[in-house]
C-alpha cells in the first residue's frame, strides 16, 4: 500500500468529508470552473477524488495537482447544489493550506502573490 505524503497529513482528518462525496455529480452544473474547463479535476467532485487520492498515496502534490486546486474560485456554490450535503469549503481550505505550505511555486507565481 502506498504512503501519502506529508502534504496531506493536514487533509487525513477531513476524510469523513470526502466520503461524503457520492460522486451525483450535481455539483458540476454550479461550478465555474468546470463549465469554463469542462475537466472533471477542475470540478468539486474532481478535486474531492484528487484529496482522497492524496491522502492513499496515489498521487502527489505536483504541479498538476496544484493547478486543478487553483482553478476553484471558492464561490461554493457547490455546496447549495449537493444533495448529500458535502461541506466543500473546510476541504478547499485545507487543501489551498498545504499546497502553500508543501508546494513549491514557480518563481513568476511566488513574485505575483508577494
Amino acid at each position: 500500500m502506498a504512503h501519502a505524503e506529508p502534504a496531506f497529513d493536514t487533509i487525513g482528518p477531513l476524510q469523513p468529508l470526502l466520503q461524503a462525496c457520492v460522486h451525483c455529480g450535481f455539483c458540476l452544473p454550479s461550478c465555474p470552473s468546470y463549465l469554463l474547463t469542462g475537466q472533471e479535476m477542475d470540478s468539486p467532485r474532481g478535486r474531492i477524488y484528487l484529496l482522497a487520492a492524496g491522502v492513499a498515496g496515489r498521487v502527489g502534490m505536483n504541479d498538476a495537482f496544484v493547478d486543478h486546486f487553483d482553478t476553484c474560485l471558492g464561490c461554493m456554490a457547490c455546496e447549495t447544489a449537493c444533495p448529500s450535503g458535502v461541506r466543500y469549503a473546510p476541504l478547499i481550505e485545507r487543501a489551498r493550506s498545504a499546497i502553500e505550505d508543501h508546494h513549491t511555486r514557480p518563481l513568476g507565481q511566488r513574485l505575483f502573490r508577494r
